[in-house]
């Protein structure tokens, strides 16, 4: 069972992609290797470098929730429109209200947590503030000043649920992966120069080092599998989610661009035979 998963570890499971029994390629749509001056590898290879560790796409925990949301959303608006036609209109519309904004909020925490890397607060989820705080603050008015105020709330709701998924849609353009370095942890001792900046000169499990860009940080962490100990490196957007740094999509921030120029200079070790891909299975 863990030979399988370590088989599927940097590459991906095959059915994330619909591609059955085949192994995905080194390369998917978008995805570069690192720059001139890296030691970069693939798990066909193996030998020694930066290797990509695809995650799991976003869109299989995400599209399903963000497409339901908007049932319970109308379903939310049946008692302003038909009073006294459901037992209690206030618990109907306000479960309804829940179950919509329950299917955005949940999956996105879920999703992002499940990320090796993540970070970010519920206030840096890729969520339109702004408008939700607006209806959410005028949606009492409309039991002290004038039911009218109510459905303007309710199109802010639906103002704020159509930007929130546009920014979803933002955050899954460039795909989540992380690249790793196979390393001793006495075999790090820092040695990075500004832009980065240095949280600690010693491997450790969690950030070692960062680089603020336009949208986001580059970071530098600790990550083990088993025994073996790694450096990681990903883009994390502004929303928290892990993001490959080495995608076509990144290639318009100007400031990552530039960091990625310059290597981190360690060759790390040999990778484990356990994640290099067999010959038969290529």
């Amino acid at each position: 069972m863990e030979a399988s998963l370590d088989r599927h570890w940097l590459l991906g499971e095959p059915g994330w992609w619909g591609l059955g029994n085949e192994l995905p390629p080194d390369f998917r749509p978008g995805e570069l290797a690192p720059s001139e001056g890296w030691i970069s590898s693939t798990p066909r290879i193996g030998n020694f470098g930066w290797v990509r560790q695809r995650m799991r796409p976003l869109a299989w925990s995400l599209l399903r929730p963000l497409a339901w949301a908007p049932f319970f959303l109308l379903l939310a608006a049946l008692p302003l429109a038909f009073p006294g036609r459901t037992p209690n209109d206030q618990v109907f519309a306000l479960s309804s209200f829940v179950l919509a904004w329950g299917l955005i909020f949940l999956p996105l925490i879920f999703s992002r947590n499940s990320q090796p890397m993540s970070d970010g607060t519920i206030f840096s989820l890729p969520v339109d503030w702004l408008s939700l705080s607006l209806a959410s603050a005028l949606f009492p008015l409309h039991v002290l000043l004038d039911s009218r105020i109510g459905w303007a709330s309710y199109i802010l709701f639906w103002v704020a649920y159509m930007r929130t998924v546009g920014m979803v849609q933002e955050s899954m353009r460039t795909p989540p992966a992380r690249f790793l370095l196979p390393m001793k942890p006495e075999g790090w001792s820092g040695g990075l120069s500004e832009p980065w900046a240095v949280k600690s000169d010693k491997w450790r499990r969690g950030v070692i080092a960062f680089v603020e860009c336009e949208r986001g940080r580059l970071v530098i962490s600790g990550a083990s599998r088993g025994k073996d100990d790694f450096l990681s490196m990903a883009f994390v957007h502004s929303s928290g989610f892990v993001q490959d740094p080495f995608h076509e999509t990144k290639s318009s921030d100007a400031i990552l661009s530039s960091v990625l120029l310059t290597p981190i200079p360690l060759a790390g070790m040999e990778w484990p035979n356990r994640f290099v891909l067999p010959q038969e299975d290529e």
